[in-house]
């Protein structure tokens, strides 16, 4: 009976981790971007435009293609969405999540290789959980400063020192909270962080050969998805609406009459449009 429910367990996680695979390479694809560079250096096309490998071509080897069989993104309505000024804290957290898997891949053993995987997402959401109480700690803290700014001077000692402790983080076993000192471009980091993540399955995939699929190995693995599952479907939403306002722009052009009505207008100010800030 044990076997019986290993090798039900075994294959739903086969199951789940091909569509991650399959869905974070359809997603990279979507969302290439076209890189400018000069025929004459890099060997580019002759106006110097290629996608991230249009066709395979270019040095990323990655083949733009339309989302979902639906529509080929335009570079600037992609840029207008995932607009790397809003989208910092989530661009930072991408990054520092795909810079942490880097070590555990490195990790032989398939047993320890899970384990590390699931203590890296606890640590992952220990810290985004404690990053947004002290987000609101340091706003609550700044608008105290705000009202008693000019009731004495020693208030904004009292504000530093508070300030200062309520940024420290914890120290974490395999989570990399290191950022660079720089903005990082979204569309970029999501690209790298699809890369990764794909080795990051497929390495799953295969330590499934080498360790007894148990109900505890099956939620471990479960509760490592439903982190990437989440990250999916905030990015897949957001290209749906980038979907929806390209096919209503196209059916406008087929009833010119129908740009009168207002209510039909598209929200295009991407700066507060978006639901995910």
């Amino acid at each position: 009976m044990t076997a019986v429910a290993g090798n039900v367990w075994e294959l739903s996680i086969r199951e789940l981790i091909n569509k991650r695979i399959v869905t974070f390479r359809h997603l990279r694809n979507a969302m290439a971007l076209p890189l400018d560079l000069s025929a004459d250096g890099f060997g580019g096309a002759a106006n110097g435009s290629v996608y991230g490998g249009t066709e395979g071509a270019g040095s990323k080897g990655v083949k733009r293609r339309a989302y979902f069989n639906t529509l080929l993104f335009d570079p600037e309505d992609l840029r207008g969405m995932f607009n790397s000024i809003r989208l910092r804290k989530r661009t930072r957290t991408y990054f520092m999540l795909g810079a942490s898997l880097g070590p555990i891949l490195a990790i032989s053993n398939p047993a320890d290789y899970i384990k590390a995987l699931g203590i890296l997402i606890n640590e992952y959401d220990t810290y985004m959980t404690d990053s947004g109480s002290k987000t609101k700690k340091a706003s609550e803290l700044c608008s105290d400063m705000t009202r008693n700014f000019f009731r004495k001077s020693k208030g904004t000692d009292e504000h530093s020192s508070i300030m200062q402790a309520s940024y420290e983080s914890g120290i974490f076993s395999y989570l990399d909270t290191h950022t660079p000192p720089f903005d990082l471009d979204f569309l970029q980091v999501f690209d790298t962080f699809s890369q990764i993540t794909v080795i990051m399955y497929t390495k799953m995939a295969d330590s499934l050969l080498s360790i007894p699929i148990t109900q505890a190995a099956f939620d471990s693995i479960a509760k490592i998805d439903s982190r990437f599952k989440k990250m999916l479907g905030v990015v897949t939403k957001e290209l749906d609406e980038l979907v929806k306002n390209a096919v209503t722009r196209e059916l406008r052009l087929i009833d010119p009459l129908d740009m009168a009505s207002p209510e039909n207008e598209i929200n295009t100010d991407w700066e507060t449009g978006s639901v995910y800030k």
